[in-house]
């Protein structure tokens, strides 16, 4: 049986692979399409750059790198949830965007 995807997914992800219970999470958050916590994550490791120019890094810097990225996925879902939330009428009724799930209601 083919699995129905949203328009705009990847068609072959990691996230195909998770456990059929944290699939409607993983798509709801946007794990599948990478881009969004990518741009989200470039200014907070340009900064840490920029903060260590002309003094090198360190070991933390590897913790606060991580710290960032952490914090981007999770804006990222976080932002994406809420949209789905604001916009569940309206996704509905667009093509590209009608097969995702649909957060809880409110």
């Amino acid at each position: 049986m083919t699995e129905l995807k949203p328009a705009d997914a990847i068609a072959q992800h990691w996230t195909d692979h998770l456990p059929a219970g944290l699939k409607p999470y993983a798509q709801l958050s946007r794990l599948d399409r990478p881009i969004g916590w990518q741009l989200l994550l470039l200014p907070c490791l340009m900064g840490l750059a920029a903060a260590r120019t002309g003094y090198g890094f360190f070991a933390i810097d590897l913790q606060f790198a991580f710290a960032f990225f952490i914090g981007a996925v999770a804006m990222r879902g976080a932002g994406c949830t809420y949209n789905d939330i604001l916009d569940a009428d309206i996704d509905a009724k667009v093509e590209r965007t009608k097969l995702r799930p649909r957060p809880p209601a409110r």
